[in-house]
């Protein structure tokens, strides 16, 4: 299987309990101009010129950039490195990927891979200022799926800071945290190793990224928890007519999402009616005024 475009192309910040650096790059040491196999870059698709080092502004100094355009990468691009995946210790059973994304003028997308599984598509992430922002794998596109729609808008031309984690060895669980702010978290099928990092583009685009950081982790731990955020309830936890979210902290928004990502509520009460929703397992997600957020499982009967 080979590495694949995704369907826009083709139609809480955490700490960390136990913690393995595997791979960092920051682009500073390279040579402005083509990247080439700077730091163990390699390319698929697209001309030479296509992927650069770039000032795209002073506060990132050197990043990297598409220079994508119609005539020199029509067909896209995948500009690729190892994540060091295969180098962690046994215990660190959970993928953490750090970065910043520059949307550029069009879109940006990034996508993790499982090389040893016949190129697996383990995470896409989609940002687009016109069609939105989208959490894919290989099974929504070998459904022709968007994948999983996040409820923000981004703008063109823009840094967001990511965070994507992947409980690989056991509940497959992903999150995505973008600017503070986490999405997730949403079950997905553990046991795929991202092995591989690649930035992607077709036709024109000029994304970038920077500060990029790969890791294991044994355990995640909620920053707002560690920083003594008051304890957040929400009850009664199973549920059958309604909700209570409760916390010392100001609430500004409570959103309910179910297992695929999918927003089904969202309200500024803080006594949720979930009579109307299916059986099965949610998350409700909390926004405070201060702009962090909280989130926690309850299971409608």
């Amino acid at each position: 299987m080979k590495r694949i475009l995704s369907f826009s192309l083709t139609a809480v910040m955490a700490l960390t309990a136990y913690s393995q650096n595997l791979w960092s790059d920051t682009f500073e040491t390279y040579s402005v101009g083509n990247l080439g196999t700077q730091g163990g870059w390699q390319r698929d698709g697209g001309t030479n010129a296509v992927a650069k080092v770039a000032n795209i502004d002073v506060a990132h100094g050197k990043s990297f950039q598409f220079a994508s355009t119609a005539s020199n990468n029509a067909d896209g691009a995948f500009i690729y490195h190892d994540t060091k995946w295969s180098s962690r210790t046994s215990e660190n059973g959970i993928f953490v990927a750090e970065f910043d994304v520059y949307t550029g003028s069009t879109f940006s997308e990034i996508q993790f891979y499982d090389v040893d599984s016949d190129y697996f598509a383990v995470a896409d992430l989609y940002m687009s200022s016109t069609n939105g922002v989208f959490l894919a794998d290989q099974y929504d596109f070998d459904n022709e799926d968007s994948g999983i729609e996040l409820p923000l808008t981004v703008t063109a031309n823009t840094w967001y800071k990511v965070k994507f984690t992947y409980d690989v060895m056991g509940s497959g669980e992903m999150t995505v945290t973008i600017n503070g702010t986490e999405y997730g978290p949403f079950e997905k099928e553990p046991g795929w190793f991202p092995t591989e990092v690649d930035f992607v583009a077709s036709g024109a685009s000029t994304s970038g990224f920077d500060n990029l950081k790969t890791s294991a982790v044994a355990t995640l731990m909620a920053v707002s928890d560690v920083a003594g955020k008051s304890k957040l309830s929400v009850y009664p936890n199973p549920a059958t007519d309604v909700i209570n979210v409760k916390s010392e902290s100001k609430i500004a928004q409570v959103s309910i999402y179910d297992i695929s990502g999918k927003a089904v509520k969202t309200t500024t009460e803080t006594t949720v009616n979930v009579e109307n929703l299916a059986k099965g397992s949610y998350v409700v997600s909390i926004k405070y005024a201060d702009g962090t957020t909280e989130s926690k499982k309850v299971i409608k009967k």
